[in-house]
């Protein structure tokens, strides 16, 4: 039996045919994200798996590991349908952190609207999305988990209808269990992506963060597939940060003023910059959405 040994060899073809903890053949290469390389693998009763392994040299940083194995605890614990079901989370004969979970038959929101041309959907398809986006963070936010990373390359489109959440390693959690157990994060610390991150994650108020942080998340993903714009401009990344933490986001009406009033109204809110004057829950910008316009009280259609 070949075992895993995955040290340098995240990019190469070396993996393929390797063993993983003596069930899950690596088949082939999927793709590469911030944090890991993920790769298709199968066991002996034909059961198929993503196999989803840490960058080296992020390995090497013991919070990273950390947030990288605890990943799976916080995606099992929602026990939502939107929600990738992770089987296994450990570390490989060779060190390496790993995570085996469902794979999926699709692409994510970046990458569809990329394929399809351009940044930019239509609102009747950004608003069913957005919706079901939305219920499954209601769920995470009830357990007292705070994805802090919602963004659309984090938002998988199952092909054959739904979607599913991905990435949960920066999540916050309140569940106090031993299985779940985390250290905090510094305030100060700025954790998150650019172009989606709340403005207390762009001030580094880390203790202050709550669920009102995922929903502006949720308003700049649905700002730019439906506008095909960043919500803020900025020269620089320094530019970028100190404009999301301090400025008032523009409204969605300068960057696509065909999109029906009522949902730019809905988007305007969740990108305020005070929380407190955001939607109080996932569920009440759910009701919102579904008010302004009826696409957003559709099902979600096969992605093709």
């Amino acid at each position: 039996m070949v075992t895993s040994d995955f040290r340098g060899a995240l990019s190469s073809r070396s993996v393929i045919g390797t063993v993983v903890k003596g069930r899950w053949r690596i088949e082939s290469r999927l793709g590469e994200g911030g944090s890991g390389t993920v790769y298709a693998a199968a066991d002996d009763d034909g059961g198929r798996v993503a196999i989803k392994v840490l960058h080296k040299e992020l390995a090497a940083d013991r919070t990273m590991r950390t947030r990288f194995l605890r990943e799976g605890y916080a995606a099992n614990e929602i026990q939502h349908d939107g929600v990738v079901r992770v089987i296994d989370a450990d570390v490989l004969e060779d060190g390496m952190p790993f995570q085996a979970m469902e794979l999926l038959d699709g692409e994510s929101l970046e990458e569809r609207a990329l394929r399809l041309g351009g940044r930019r959907l239509p609102v009747e398809e950004v608003l069913p999305i957005t919706v079901h986006l939305l219920d499954v963070l209601a769920a995470a936010h009830a357990l007292g988990i705070v994805h802090r990373d919602v963004k659309p390359d984090n938002v998988f489109l199952i092909r054959r209808g739904g979607l599913k959440v991905l990435d949960f390693g920066l999540a916050r959690m309140k569940v106090r269990r031993e299985s779940l157990r985390i250290e905090a994060t510094s305030d100060g610390l700025i954790l998150g992506t650019l172009d989606f991150m709340s403005p207390e994650q762009a001030r580094g108020e880390n203790p202050t963060i709550d669920p009102r942080a995922d929903l502006w998340s949720v308003g700049a993903t649905a700002f730019t597939m439906l506008s095909g714009e960043r919500v803020h401009s900025g020269k620089s990344v320094t530019d970028y940060v100190t404009a999301t933490g301090y400025e008032k986001a523009r409204s969605l009406f300068v960057a696509a003023p065909d999109v029906p009033r009522p949902v730019i109204d809905v988007i305007d809110r969740a990108l305020s910059l005070d929380k407190c004057d955001r939607f109080a829950s996932a569920a009440e910008m759910q009701d919102a959405l579904r008010a302004a316009h009826p696409a957003a009280a559709a099902p979600l259609p096969p992605f093709r």
